[in-house]
This record gives C-alpha cells, structure tokens and sequence, in this order.
C-alpha cells in the first residue's frame, strides 16, 4: 500500500507493508528466531523448567554443585546480556541448558541469538569450501562473528588443529574488540585453552566466569556444607544499638555495620573482618552474601574449617583432576568468595600450600573476597599477613567488642588496630 501523501513529501509514491501484514510477520517472528537460533531441542529448555528442577529436588545427571548460584547469574545476564559469560564445568553438569535458558529468554523478549558448537561451526565453515555449498564461507564467518548475541557452546571439544584456532581466535578477537555479547561453555580450566583464547575468556575487563562441579561420591563430610546460605542474618536483623553498646565500642561496632554495607553496595577488592567470637563479624559477612546473591552475583559462602576438611578428605585421594579438584576450582574461581573463620590451615604444608594457591589466586586476579577471623594478621602466615595486609587491595578492619551471646564481657585485647584502607583493586566478575 501507499501513503496518501503530497508529491513533495519523501515518502510519495513509497511501498508499505498493510497491518494485516505487519500483524502476520510478528506472529511468524518467534518461528523466525527460533529457526536463525540453531537450538533445536533446547528450544523447550527454560529458567521456569529449571526452578522446577530444583523444586522437586531433580539434580542433573553428575550431581551438580552450584547450580542453583549459577542460574541466578545466567538470569540477570540475559536481562540484560552485556560483556561475556564463561560457564565452565564437567560433562553433564547443566551448562549447555544453562547458556540455552538464556537464548531462549533473549528470544522471548524478541531478540536474534545464535547457538552452535564449536564443533559444528568449524565444520560448517569447513563445508563452506565445497563448490556446491549453500552458502560462502565469507557470509557464514560474518554471520557468526557478527551476531548480537553469539553462543559458542563445548569451546575446547573441537580438534585443536592450527586452522581451528585460528578460527576461533578469529571469530573471538572481533567480538573482543567490539565488546559484543558472548557466551561461552568449556569443560575448563580456561588455563588448558589455547593462550589466546584464555587471556580474552579469563579477562575480567569484559567476562564473567561461573563455574560447575560434580559432587564427589567419596567426601566424608558432605560437599552442600561448602556453600552456606542463611536467608535470616541480613543487615536489617544486624542490630548494633541492641548491645548495650556504649562510647568507642558502639561507634566500632557502628562502622563495622556501615563498612559491610558499603562493601554489599559496590563490592570491591578485599574486606578482611577481624574480631573475637560473637562479635557479629559472620553475620556481617553473610549479609553480604545475602544482598549480593539477589543482584544475581556469583557467590560462594565458604566456613573455612569444613573447606580444610574437605580438602583433607577429598583431594589427597585424587590426582590432579576429578570432582574434588573441581570443587577447589571453583571455590578459587568465585565471582565473590566469603572465607568465614579463617584460620592457619594447619601444619599439614600440603594443606597450607592448598590455601595460598587459592589465596594467591584471588590475589593476582584481585577477585572479590571477604574474610572473617578471629586471627590478627600479625599472627598468620607470613604469606597470606602480606596478601591481607596490601592497602591496594585489602581492607582490614578490627571489631572491638565482646561476645553478645556471654553478655558483653571485657573486649578482646589484640595488636592490631583497625584500619580503614579505600581497595583499589578491581572487582573483576
């Protein structure tokens, strides 16, 4: 049809589509996406179906650890799918559902996505070359690189031929460059990909990374333990004025509570909170956890005594790989980690040496971290007293008051006193 318009209008003589027509493309537009998508079967794959899943209890085939924190990262991502997200974890763990959810949730708001394999598009690329290809290996390489949501699922099952990578490198270089949406799913660490292709996964300039774990059928002391969630000790039930709190110690405890809360607001570096038992430095610590995990945050709550012991029971068993190594993965790799109850490994050096790879880690990737002790850092290792006591990084602050469950006796007496250091580390998931 055409617009009754005068003959100096641009739009004279112009053809537009009638609102019959119009109504029938939108009505054929899921169809369309759905097709361009390349999800096949997954098309059914839901966050309600996984809600349900864990609902009803239903875990994956390989018992999943960490799923349910994952899934709160994937839905805030495909509200609004800015940067990269790297899911990382073992066959049959849910990341290939989990980065599917998102497709699925970007098309029902009526957005294009494209979900392939990195198998499947070398050797659709390979095809390309055939002289009697459907399509030039020119338009398909542009289509993939170019796409305003690309999915690039099983990234390091393709055969690592000098040509595949390149490939990959290729197509992962331009969407690096122009910051375009991307997600990837590998079996990990990132550290036994390609260089080239772990440097722009692993940046946390533009990539978040959320990691997946099988339980171990062997751990003496139950894996759920390892990541706590207790919904009650909020900020809101944090009382300091219900103390009976006067002077300095009021004011202590006070800053303590402001500290937290701004670290929940723009969480950023290290927060180390020292104090004696009872002062409320875990309750502090998990309101953290709790306000961060609704923003949709990858965190991990971790009691540090259970996490030695898992690790006594777990990794000396195993070499270096299975679910355990896994686990210990994904603990170093936490968006935002909350180590409660830190304390001297033991004097096992392989334990020790276990924790400084974890903290080490953390450090040289300046991943967001919080730690609770009733340890001063003069009294730790003199390894993990340098990380903690980094101004770049580390913010350490000392809570002065007394056990509230014995009834405010004397404060504890220690050496250190409180700091109050601005973190400039980046936050970097």
């Amino acid at each position: 049809m055409r617009k009754d318009v005068p003959l100096n209008d641009p739009e004279f003589g112009r053809l537009f589509p009638c609102q019959c027509l119009l109504a029938e493309q939108e009505a054929k537009r899921p169809d369309r996406l759905a097709r361009y998508s390349n999800l096949g079967s997954l098309t059914n794959v839901t966050f309600a179906a996984l809600d349900e899943q864990f609902n009803t209890g239903k875990e994956p085939e390989g018992a999943t650890l960490f799923l349910a924190t994952a899934v709160a990262v994937a839905k805030k991502y495909a509200a609004d799918p800015q940067g990269w997200l790297v899911i990382m974890g073992p066959p049959g763990t849910g990341k290939t559902r989990l980065a599917a959810a998102i497709a699925n949730e970007r098309m029902r708001q009526g957005d294009p996505v494209l979900f392939i394999s990195a198998a499947d598009l070398l050797d659709h690329l390979r095809a390309t070359y055939a002289p009697n290809s459907d399509i030039a290996y020119d338009e398909l390489f542009e289509q993939v690189r170019s796409a305003s949501l690309l999915i690039l699922d099983d990234v390091g099952y393709e055969s690592p031929t000098p040509w595949a990578l390149e490939k990959l490198n290729q197509i992962l270089g331009h969407r690096y460059n122009n910051r375009l949406s991307t997600i990837v799913t590998t079996d990990g660490p990132l550290e036994k990909l390609d260089d080239r292709l772990s440097a722009r996964l692993g940046d946390p300039g533009i990539s978040q990374i959320v990691a997946l774990a099988r339980k171990p059928g062997h751990s003496a002391h139950g894996t759920e333990r390892l990541d706590i969630v207790l919904p009650r000790l909020s900020f809101e039930t944090f009382d300091p004025d219900g103390m009976d709190l006067k002077g300095p110690l009021r004011d202590n405890l006070h800053e303590a509570h402001n500290l937290a809360k701004g670290y929940a607001k723009n969480p950023e570096g290290w927060l180390v909170l020292i104090g004696g038992s009872g002062c409320g430095k875990t309750h502090l610590a998990m309101a953290i956890a709790n306000e961060r995990r609704k923003r949709g945050d990858d965190v991990l709550f971790v009691l540090v005594p259970d996490f030695l012991d898992f690790l006594r029971s777990n990794l000396s068993r195993e070499k270096e790989a299975g679910p355990a190594y896994e686990i210990f993965d994904r603990v170093k790799r936490a968006g935002l980690l909350i180590l409660d109850d830190f304390m001297e490994a033991s004097s096992s050096p392989w334990v020790q040496e276990k924790m400084d790879l974890l903290l080490n880690y953390r450090s040289l990737n300046e991943l967001r971290t919080v730690i609770t002790s009733r340890m001063v850092p003069d009294e730790m290792d003199e390894r993990i007293r340098s990380r903690i006591n980094d101004p770049r990084l580390s913010n350490v602050f000392e809570i002065r008051v007394g056990d509230y469950r014995t009834g405010r006796e004397k404060p504890p007496q220690t050496s250190h006193q409180s700091t109050r250091q601005k973190p400039r580390g980046r936050a970097s998931q």
